[in-house]
């Protein structure tokens, strides 16, 4: 996605319903492995990325906030994976090393955009190398003779098995061969595919069971480099080509040095050199890596139901059993510190001049510094010791603290209830931190860094998730960390919740779903003093709309900057993705290439709904309750003509316009950095926040309502520009009936029903005033102020369509449609 712009959901949707399309169009299964919660080993990068992304809210200019990963971006996908029946599993943490195992057990590759696969014994094609394109190969048996052209996926997918979807681009041979029975076809995705073998070489100059090694002398995420500047200094030796950074040449100097010794040696060698305080973390680093290398114990296998397409083994090492054949083999190596010390010594064939020594250092401290912005007082490591157990050696100096590093971070203690749910990926990844570590990690959306963070609004919610994961543990927990970002500043920090306990009066029982009580409660304690009421209304309300209108209302009614035209453009934003695009089938978001295939229709159709008005003096009316059978009259009786008129109209939402995007439209104002409003960005950040948390709860309920559907109810962009086009009507009703639906007075009996459900219990909506610049107010300054307001709003593509159309009646005055601040002069 070129634009995520804060959730751009249904388009990201499409996008990985047609990956998996194209897979299976190539006979592809994939099995796809979710990372799950964080380890403590990498919080510190955790808190790093917090703050680059705390960095790019600084301005709000779209090209750095364009690229910030969507809040339920992975929930989304999730709910594709399930549209196209794909399998897969959430991972309780990391999902690397079940990754590697799980493709070493299927002989099949691993696709991935994590660098860490080049390193491990696997298949791996990265992600960036497979092509868009699905290409059809066909062949005489002799593979002589042979074409190849590309597959029209739409083309395919009307009809799989006709040929007239292929364009054909090249042909090899005297003849031509054509698909039958005497030739051979196969469809193909174009990648490459990469192997240790690469690495290790043709004589095995690097032994597989060096790599882990190698791994950690390189740096990951859970190790600084400067934990090692101590051993690069010892190990940088030969002549410096200058051809070459520091990095390249610091990674062939680790391989030569690893290929002149074995798995003892080096690890010896490696701990020695790395000052006392860093030991045990080097240690535990290797340890973790050797273990990713040896454990075959594959719990996907098992899950995806493949155990029986592979041939019995034996039964495979657990953590703590691997850990010990480490350590004996580690306390065994007595004789490599004098084979190490010469090696060290043979290697220097040229010293190297200060100034390159200096410049060497600095590109390290380069690299530390910025690993060091992200690290602070919580950045630790879980040592554990048992003075009984015996201490490995080296020489007469202990090589590391004495204890076994037993891997924490494992689901075994976790109830088995939640294990399914969170298995199949049916709550986000942020409640095992919840669950495991009593953590939670306030990623910052696209949101104004002045206010506090857009979570808090949902803090009821959360802590009743947390309070519900609780329950099954019989020493009973009632504080967590929350980590999030400071208000007006870009640093990390931690908050404490204390005494987080379920509402009054409610229990979690497990076995005793769903359960619609603390849901309720739950509300009643952030402060809604109508919950009966809401909840009883709520049931009329569509199934697969309920929790989205409970979100809404939530929202509304607890964020004091929402007001009425915030309720209007998700509710049209809901009448786009649930109604029009059904309705229209064919998701063209180009605003000029659907007006140009559509005009002549377009014209028609607006002709003959002038002559209907005329004719009619009143609407078609759906009904005024908000219900299924509201909703179904709206789905089957929205006309294709009526909702391709409102898309006209609804369209240019869907993109910004050059100005706010940074074009260079004139003026030389293209070399302006584009920017949005950080008030109304911050605004809808709190709604996806509330959406987020009720989205997690509700499978911990057992579901009593429907989960939200992110991608058939909201996206980010269309509702911003909805917003920011409507903010400034003096009547919104009447702008509404007489322009955006003008021509479909089904979807605008529809947006006046459902906005009226909000308003009934959120009635301080009407109250609320919208916020308009006090410049845009001053008509002298009119020219600058329409400068400023052009970057945040989206032009009316079509304004030389309505010229021969009023908008609103006499009696409020006159309004020019062609002049966006006319109504200005008629707000209050």
């Amino acid at each position: 996605m070129s634009l995520a712009f804060g959730g751009n959901y249904d388009v990201y949707y499409r996008v990985v319903v047609d990956f998996f399309d194209k897979l299976k169009l190539v006979n592809v299964v994939p099995y796809v492995l979710l990372d799950g919660g964080y380890e403590s080993r990498k919080m510190a990068i955790v808190r790093n990325r917090m703050q680059q992304r705390i960095l790019k809210m600084k301005g709000f200019h779209i090209a750095a906030i364009s690229s910030t990963t969507p809040l339920m971006l992975r929930e989304v996908f999730v709910d594709a994976m399930r549209a196209c029946g794909v399998a897969f599993m959430r991972c309780p943490f990391e999902a690397d090393d079940e990754a590697a195992i799980l493709a070493r057990k299927l002989n099949c590759p691993v696709l991935s955009y994590d660098s860490d696969f080049y390193i491990h014994d696997v298949q791996y094609i990265p992600y960036v190398t497979l092509s868009n394109k699905v290409f059809r190969k066909v062949s005489d048996k002799e593979g002589e003779n042979f074409k190849i052209g590309i597959m029209d996926m739409k083309q395919m997918k009307k009809a799989p098995h006709r040929g007239d979807g292929i364009k054909y681009i090249a042909e090899c041979g005297e003849k031509d061969v054509a698909e039958g029975e005497e030739v051979e076809a196969y469809s193909y995705l174009d990648c490459c595919l990469y192997t240790i073998d690469n690495l290790i070489g043709p004589q095995n100059q690097l032994g597989k069971e060096m790599v882990p090694l190698f791994a950690v002398l390189l740096g990951n995420d859970y190790i600084e480099r400067g934990v090692l500047r101590a051993f690069y200094e010892v190990i940088r030796t030969g002549k410096k080509n200058r051809k070459i950074n520091h990095q390249e040449r610091r990674l062939k100097i680790i391989l030569k040095w690893l290929q002149n010794h074995t798995f003892e040696s080096a690890t010896r060698a490696i701990i020695r050199h790395i000052k006392g305080e860093h030991k045990q973390q080097v240690y535990r680093q290797i340890l973790t890596a050797i273990r990713g290398y040896n454990c075959e114990d594959c719990s996907s296998l098992h899950y995806f139901g493949l155990q029986d397409q592979i041939a019995p083994q034996e039964a495979p090492l657990q953590d703590e059993e691997i850990e010990v054949v480490l350590q004996t083999r580690l306390g065994d190596a007595d004789g490599a510190e004098g084979e190490e010390e010469t090696f060290l010594e043979s290697e220097n064939e040229e010293e190297e001049s200060p100034n390159e020594v200096q410049e060497d250092k600095n590109a390290q401290e380069d690299e530390q510094f910025s690993q060091d912005n992200g690290s602070d007082e919580e950045v630790g490591i879980e040592q554990g010791s048992d003075t009984n157990e015996e201490i490995i050696m080296d020489g007469h100096e202990p090589l590391i603290e004495p204890g076994l590093i037993r891997n924490k971070f494992t689901d075994r203690n976790w109830p088995e209830w939640f294990k399914q749910i969170y298995r199949a990926a049916k709550v986000p990844r942020f409640v095992a931190d919840l669950m495991h570590s009593n953590l939670f990690i306030n990623y910052p959306q696209i949101e104004d860094i002045k206010r506090q963070d857009s979570n808090a609004l949902s803090y009821p919610i959360l802590r009743t998730i947390f309070a519900i994961l609780k329950t099954s543990f019989k020493v009973k927990t009632t504080e967590f960390k929350y980590v999030t970002r400071w208000v007006n500043g870009i640093g990390v920090k931690n908050v404490p919740f204390e005494d987080v306990q379920l509402p009054p009066g409610v229990v979690y029982d497990p076995t005793k779903l769903p359960n619609l009580t603390i849901l309720q409660k739950t509300f009643e304690a952030s402060g809604f003093d109508r919950c009966g009421e809401l909840f009883q209304a709520i049931k009329s309300v569509p199934s697969h709309l309920r929790l989205y209108f409970l979100a809404i209302v939530y929202w509304a009614k607890h964020c004091p900057d929402v007001n009425v035209a915030h309720v209007h453009a998700l509710v049209v934003c809901i009448l786009q993705l649930q109604v029009v695009d059904k309705a229209l089938k064919n998701l063209n978001r180009n605003v000029d290439q659907f007006r140009q295939q559509n005009q002549a229709y377009l014209e028609q159709q607006r002709q003959t709904s002038k002559m209907a008005e005329s004719s009619s003096t009143t609407s078609e009316g759906t009904g005024n309750g908000f219900n299924r059978t509201f909703f179904n009259k709206l789905t089957s009786g929205t006309s294709r003509s009526a909702a391709l008129l409102a898309y006209d109209n609804l369209i240019q939402h869907f993109s910004l316009n050059e100005k706010a995007s940074g074009g260079s439209g004139g003026g030389g104002g293209g070399k302006r950095k584009a920017t949005v409003d950080p008030g109304t960005m911050h605004t809808l950040a709190c709604f996806q926040s509330v959406c987020f948390n009720l989205y997690a709860l509700i499978p911990l309920l057992g579901y009593p309502f429907e989960n939200l559907c992110m991608h058939e109810l909201y996206n980010t962009l269309f509702v911003y520009n909805a917003y920011e086009w409507l903010r400034a009507r003096a009547d919104l009703d009447e702008y509404q009936r007489t322009v955006t639906f003008r021509h479909s007075p089904t979807l605008y009996t529809a947006l006046g029903v459902m906005v009226g459900f909000v308003q009934a219990f959120v009635p301080e909506l009407q109250d609320r005033k919208r916020t308009i610049k006090a410049k845009v107010a001053k008509i002298p300054k009119r020219k600058k102020v329409t400068a400023q307001a052009k970057a945040i709003t989206v032009r009316p593509a079509n304004d030389w369509e309505r010229k021969d159309e009023s908008t609103e009646s006499e009696g409020e005055g006159f309004v020019d449609m062609n002049n966006k601040f006319s109504q200005l002069l008629l707000a209050n």
